[in-house]
């Protein structure tokens, strides 16, 4: 039997992706089980009163209470006590589920556009869900097969298993190579050019990502191995 994993974007009247365009560097992760909401809330300036009000008005938009909070200079977890998918309008997380699609969480808001990854069943579910967001601006950012056996290889490893360990400044140093073709083939920019680019030493950046690209390696090794015992089946 084959599935259908894809990811795509969309934009329609929502709270949150009014705060993600309002501001750019914002980055809203959002986690629902139907009855607890949880968000984690990435902003650069989180001190700031204004942008605290925002948040306050964004939460109160959507008449749910607040039960818990946390936070760190950039950083602000909440979680909500009842669930808010569908006072969200229209609500597109039940949408994808009336459609027999699989929502893969977190849904993340930012720039003023929803991001979701979804694992589909048939292609006819894929264009029944289409049609239901026609209201919306949808782009698809990926779309690709995957076979029934390999459906859990797909579905269970998370960001934290493979990126857990990395540090802002090794997170940073490894987007900022992708960003700027270090990994290309042929490479478009060395390590110095890089590192002039930023008006930073180039030990600095390559032991940030020289650390970064260790810590990746050794967490996808087992997987690699798994992959290729599978691979030798």
């Amino acid at each position: 039997m084959t599935f259908y994993e894809l990811s795509f974007k969309l934009q329609h009247d929502c709270p949150y992706s009014h705060f993600s365009k309002n501001h750019p560097s914002a980055v809203i992760s959002h986690w629902c089980n139907w009855s607890r909401d949880v968000l984690e809330i990435f902003h650069r300036d989180l001190r700031s009163r204004r942008v605290q009000q925002e948040i306050r008005e964004m939460f109160k938009s959507i008449d749910s209470k607040i039960i818990r909070t946390s936070r760190n200079i950039s950083n602000l977890q909440v979680v909500i006590q009842h669930c808010a998918c569908d006072k969200l309008p229209p609500p597109t997380l039940p949408t994808i589920e009336k459609r027999n699609c699989l929502n893969l969480q977190p849904m993340v808001y930012t720039d003023g556009w929803e991001w979701y990854h979804v694992v589909a069943f048939s292609q006819r579910d894929i264009k029944s869900l289409f049609r239901d967001l026609k209201h919306c601006k949808v782009e698809v950012t990926s779309r690709r097969s995957i076979s029934e056996e390999f459906v859990h290889d797909n579905l269970l490893i998370s960001t934290s298993s493979l990126l857990g360990d990395l540090t802002r400044k090794q997170t940073n140093a490894l987007l900022i190579a992708l960003d700027n073709g270090y990994y290309n083939l042929p490479r478009r920019a060395t390590a110095l050019e890089i590192s002039k680019r930023l008006g930073i030493p180039r030990t600095s950046f390559v032991d940030h990502l020289r650390k970064a690209q260790n810590k990746v390696i050794q967490a996808v090794g087992p997987y690699a191995r798994l992959h290729s015992a599978e691979s030798g089946r």
